[in-house]
């Protein structure tokens, strides 16, 4: 599953690389810098807690592993 979060995490990298690179080159950007640092500050935050989540999700998918296979023994054994 933290795969899948690292892949998320590198999309947004792109993409937020790409917007900065169409900003640079946008006639009257001015007009939308206050957008568009309110929207770099709300990226952080959710690339911040993507990080903070993927040992977590790596955790709770193992546990169900485990929980899957214990279920298995016991039906086995019953």
């Amino acid at each position: 599953m933290s795969y899948q979060i690292s892949d998320t995490y590198d999309g947004i990298d792109k993409a937020m690389r790409l917007m900065r690179s169409s900003m640079k080159g946008m006639p009257e950007r001015y007009r939308y810098m206050r957008h568009y640092d309110d929207l770099r500050r709300a990226v952080a935050v959710l690339l911040v807690l993507l990080e903070e989540a993927a040992p977590w999700m790596e955790e709770t998918r193992e546990a169900k592993e485990s929980t899957s296979r214990a279920k298995k023994l016991f039906a086995a054994v019953s």
